[in-house]
């Protein structure tokens, strides 16, 4: 640890202090007391370290910890005794928590889950560092390596008796599966498999450090007789590759693929046989142990599809990549022969073989800086091609084909099913149709990387909507998709929560029952004002039947009119909840022109829905220079038409962002914020004032999503699923 310190200063301290505490700051103190480093340094370094790493604690368990307490002990009668206690005497607590052995991650964690205000947290914290880095510190720089054997025995007693803890835990949950007793609390065994991804991820940062901790050569002497690995200071790049391949299938274990179990299996088993030779090291090894088994006996949770196609390309150049790092080893090592040190019958392509393929140092000492970056570079290769074969193992599945339903089932479902505006959109061709429920259900959607969105609810009757959306969750799951549901209708909300997942509110639609629309009275003044306006200035409006009489001339007005409306939006043509402009797109749908003096001026279209007895706003574009009130009465001289043509229901579409009530949370709060100032972008907030002058119905419409973990993925696919543009274009144009 010394030689560490030495050699990495600060920065390694800094981050010793964060994961080992004691070991490291009376390291760093001791090399202070022979002038290697800076006492008050040293101190400031540690306090920084542990207040960060226990802010992370605390932060971690406030954002839902006491909802998990309350839910689960919450009827229990020593809960509230429990919530007295750290409400009278958390602050006293926490200034311990640094001494309480056994409890210095736990106290924090209470403090967050129990909702200490953040500020107090953070000042009690630091204090209570600076409590315990400063006489630690102090005894490490005056008593040196004496109170470091004494603080690393306790330190060994307490991995002791957490380990005790785990087996007699384990023990019990054994009894339990095996005996079916019921004087068992039942401990949630979906919080075990939710945390067990980052267990074994905590297993590959150990695998990390153990990769470069320096080791006793003793301990090792007994089992290298027997061992059929070479244990000794040569098994590093093995348990620094066990370590590294365990991190990089974190998220792959939490999305339950099945290459990532055989991955993480493989590891785990290299670990523990690493960790019982490495000196012994039995609590690593007990660690590894146990995640292990419980990989093993959850072997079936992990059936996720990886992607085909990565899959066919990982076994298709995993052969070049090997034959290319072992190329440029060879070559390289060969050609500056006389810049290494070469023991024995060693030879530059056994050499490039073990540094670039076998995960083995090599056995040639580099005698210049020159040589030392190449046998550097070497490994680095071999790292590289390692990890970009396992990325195209664990990718999620990708859709690169349509995967379309039979158009006459996708036809009948609609017919039948379409009793709400998105399902007008849920039909089109730019998205995937998947078959529910024995053929009786269809959802569409779209995935942009490994989120699939669902655009709007299942089309299927009420009683099977429930069973649609687990398959269609089940479906994503399979082919390692995040699942979400996009516009989804606020009456069927307690169906989605019911199944556990989360809602944001993201938008109102805009309702109209059309028997009942004019434009007399008080709630339309402001309407018929623009509109009466638009009349005067010589306005006048009528549909466009494209399919019995197609009008050239009009066509090319209407394709000029799209071109200056996206032209001045500077968002480019949307999509997925949206139609795209298309001429041909018009036909056999309702579609009104404003035309002023034998020029159109406006256009909009209609979308039928629920068998053809409502329609939903599709387009509705104008010229730059339209005279005011346009819109107006281009939207409501079409309504009438359609309310003639004995229609029963329009929608005026969404607005994005909106929210007629009051916002509740802290997400809806931030979208109110976007609704205020993202109308620069697309001018969301006055698309919400035009079409409130018609005085409709507002109807909610949610975001269906799996954990808030997953919201700013979930957006960024949004933006890309709806925009030809994309959010990053659309940012750089500002």
């Amino acid at each position: 640890m010394e030689s560490l310190l030495i050699k990495y200063g600060y920065f390694l301290l800094f981050l010793g202090v964060a994961v080992e505490g004691e070991a490291f700051l009376l390291a760093g103190a001791y090399l202070a007391h022979r002038g290697v480093l800076h006492l008050p340094t040293v101190i400031v370094v540690a306090t920084g370290a542990n207040w960060a790493a226990d802010q992370i604690y605390y932060l971690a368990a406030r954002h839902r910890g006491r909802i998990w307490l309350g839910a689960r002990f919450g009827q229990h009668p020593r809960y509230q005794r429990l919530i007295r206690l750290m409400t009278q005497h958390g602050n006293w607590l926490l200034l311990g928590s640094r001494f309480a052995v056994g409890f210095r991650i736990i106290i924090p964690a209470a403090c967050g889950a129990l909702r200490m205000p953040p500020l107090r947290f953070s000042i009690l914290n630091l204090l209570a560092g600076v409590f315990w880095a400063v006489p630690t510190a102090l005894a490490g720089f005056y008593f040196g390596l004496a109170t470091e054997r004494v603080c690393l025995g306790v330190k060994h007693l307490q991995i002791y008796v957490l380990t005790a803890f785990v087996i007699i835990g384990m023990t019990i949950l054994l009894i339990r599966h095996l005996r079916g007793a019921e004087w068992v609390e039942d401990p949630q065994l979906t919080d075990l498999h939710r945390i067990a991804p980052l267990l074994i991820a905590s297993m590959g940062i150990i695998n990390l450090v153990s990769a470069i901790w320096p080791r006793s050569q003793g301990s090792l002497h007994w089992v290298t007789s027997w061992l059929p690995l070479e244990v000794t200071q040569r098994s590093r790049p093995l348990m620094l590759f066990a370590g590294l391949a365990l991190l990089q299938v974190t998220r792959g274990l939490g999305h339950h693929k099945e290459l990532a179990w055989y991955v993480a299996t493989t590891a785990l088993s290299v670990s523990l046989l690493l960790h019982l030779a490495r000196g012994m090291d039995v609590h690593h090894s007990l660690v590894a142990g146990l995640l292990l088994g419980y990989l093993v006996y959850y072997r079936r949770r992990f059936y996720a599809r990886s992607d085909p196609t990565s899959l066919r390309r990982a076994l298709l150049v995993a052969p070049f990549l090997v034959v290319l790092v072992f190329a440029y080893g060879w070559v390289g090592l060969d050609h500056m022969n006389n810049q290494f040190s070469w023991g024995g019958a060693v030879e530059p392509s056994r050499e490039a073989l073990n540094a670039g393929i076998l995960i083995r140092e090599p056995h040639v000492e580099p005698m210049t800086p020159h040589a030392a970056r190449f046998l550097d570079s070497v490994q680095i290769a071999g790292w590289l091609a390692r990890f970009y074969l396992l990325v195209l193992l664990l990718r999620p599945v990708m859709l690169r084909h349509r995967q379309e339903a039979p158009a006459e089932i996708v036809q009948r479902i609609f017919r039948v099913h379409s009793d709400h505006s998105i399902s007008a959109f849920a039909i089109q061709d730019d998205k995937h149709h998947l078959i529910l429920a024995e053929g009786r259900g269809l959802i569409a959607y779209a995935t942009r990387g490994s989120i699939a969105l669902s655009c709007g609810d299942p089309l299927s009757p009420i009683e099977l909507l429930e069973t649609c959306i687990q398959q269609y969750v089940e479906f994503c799951r399979r082919n390692d998709w995040t699942p979400c549901f996009y516009e989804i209708c606020e009456e069927y909300l307690s169906v989605y929560q019911s199944l556990g997942l989360k809602s944001l509110k993201i938008a109102e639609e805009a309702i109209l029952n059309l028997p009942e629309f004019n434009l007399a009275g008080g709630t339309h003044a402001n309407l018929r004002a623009m509109v009466n306006k638009a009349l005067k200035a010589g306005l006048v409006v009528r549909p466009y039947d494209r399919q019995s009489s197609l009008d050239p001339a009009l066509d090319e007005q209407l394709e000029a009119i799209s071109q200056e409306w996206l032209a001045e939006k500077r968002l480019g043509e949307l999509g997925f909840s949206l139609g795209r402009f298309s001429l041909e797109s018009f036909e056999g749908i309702p579609v009104f022109l404003a035309i002023q003096d034998g020029r159109v001026e406006a256009f909009c279209s209609w979308l039928p829905y629920r068998d053809g007895q409502a329609v939903v706003l599709d387009l509705m574009r104008k010229r730059r220079r339209a005279a005011a009130g346009t819109m107006d009465l281009l939207l409501a001289h079409s309504l009438l038409q359609l309310q003639s043509a004995g229609l029963l229901e329009a929608s005026l579409a969404n607005a994005p962002l909106a929210n007629v009530a009051e916002p509740h949370g802290p997400l809806e709060r931030g979208v109110a914020l976007l609704f205020e100032k993202m109308n620069s972008f697309y001018g969301y907030k006055n698309l919400f004032q035009f079409k409130k002058k018609f005085a409709p119905k507002w109807q909610g419409r949610y975001l269906i999503y799996p954990g808030n973990a997953d919201l700013p993925r979930i957006a960024y696919a949004l933006a890309a699923v709806h925009g030809s543009a994309g959010l990053l274009t659309l940012l750089a144009r500002r």
